[in-house]
């Protein structure tokens, strides 16, 4: 029983992790595990060949979509947008938005001083798929942590990985980015520690950032991680929630929400987002579509990174006409 136990493990956390797109935090809060047991769980999968690898030339460009890059940009007023086409499932689209990122980011490094993170699997695909290099600039959080969200898959955070990946020592962030009282946050932010690494987050010059829709993985667990009581929590639906950024929630005409969530959230606000110079929002997966079109309302995004059938869905959503063959 114990080996058949040991097998259905490494199953369903290979499932969460490679087809289903979960960051290994989230397969760790979903399994009851810690973040290195999972690790351990997914390296033994391989080993055992209940998972199989396939390498890609990472020479060979991801083929991006022109055509919707450009309704994107032109529909919700960006500055660039970046459309690939994926080759498999859930798992393959987050990897192939990654890899979108990572290309943008290194095609941006020279402009970059200050860079800020936030969490989520589709940051993790991006900054797994960001080569080593030697980069003189500084990485930020931009919101406290979060275990259960912001993990690489190396260890430690992903602000910490990514410094890793550009030869830097990380900022960081002492602090949790969801607490289950306003009074928890009010005590936490009045320390100088805290309010200057917000001040300092709301400084950088790009910021990367996953887009959240309602009820879709991390938006679900930080929810969860609010405890909100059941008046709370009916208040919030009253809201209409379509989707957050850092967690800060807003609806589907792109507002912000106020109480009782905005007053758990330690992170940069939407206000200090829309004044960064350059904000790239990262999703993939249809199921994304709600949130993506609701972030595109909030006059933060200048940027976006989506996989093919996820941009047609917010599209469509938005009235535009999509052609069947792109």
């Amino acid at each position: 029983m114990a080996a058949a136990r040991s097998i259905d493990t490494l199953v369903r956390a290979a499932r969460l992790y490679y087809e289903d797109g979960l960051s290994q935090g989230e397969v760790a809060r979903r399994m009851g595990l810690s973040g290195a047991t999972v690790s351990r769980v997914l390296a033994a999968a391989r080993e055992r060949g209940i998972v199989e690898v396939r390498i890609h030339d990472p020479r060979s460009p991801v083929r991006r979509v022109a055509d919707l890059e450009r309704q994107l940009v032109e529909r919700f007023g960006l500055t660039d947008a970046r459309v690939g086409t994926p080759n498999g499932g859930p798992a393959q689209a987050l990897h192939m938005v990654g890899r979108l990122a990572a290309d943008l980011f290194g095609e941006r490094i020279g402009q970059m001083n200050r860079v800020g993170l936030s969490w989520g699997s589709t940051l993790e695909a991006f900054v797994a798929e960001v080569p080593e290099r030697v980069a003189a600039v500084q990485v930020l959080p931009l919101a406290g942590g979060n275990p259960g969200l912001d993990s690489a898959g190396a260890g430690g955070t992903l602000v910490q990985a990514l410094a890793r990946r550009c030869g830097v020592e990380p900022s960081r962030f002492l602090a949790p980015a969801i607490v289950e009282s306003p009074q928890t946050k009010a005590a936490i932010t009045s320390e100088s520690a805290i309010r200057k690494a917000l001040e300092q987050a709301a400084l950088v010059d790009h910021a990367f950032v996953g887009i959240g829709t309602f009820g879709v993985r991390s938006s679900a667990t930080i929810v969860e991680d609010m405890r909100l009581s059941e008046a709370e929590s009916a208040t919030f639906l009253a809201q209409k929630p379509a989707g957050d950024l850092t967690g800060r929630f807003f609806d589907d005409a792109g507002q912000e929400l106020g109480s009782p969530t905005s007053d758990r959230v330690i992170a940069v606000t939407l206000d200090d987002l829309r004044r960064v110079p350059c904000v790239i929002g990262l999703a993939a997966g249809v199921e994304k579509a709600r949130g993506v079109q609701a972030a595109l309302h909030t006059g933060v995004l200048d940027v976006v990174v989506l996989d093919l059938p996820l941009a047609r869905a917010v599209l469509a959503r938005a009235g535009e006409p999509v052609p069947a063959e792109a």
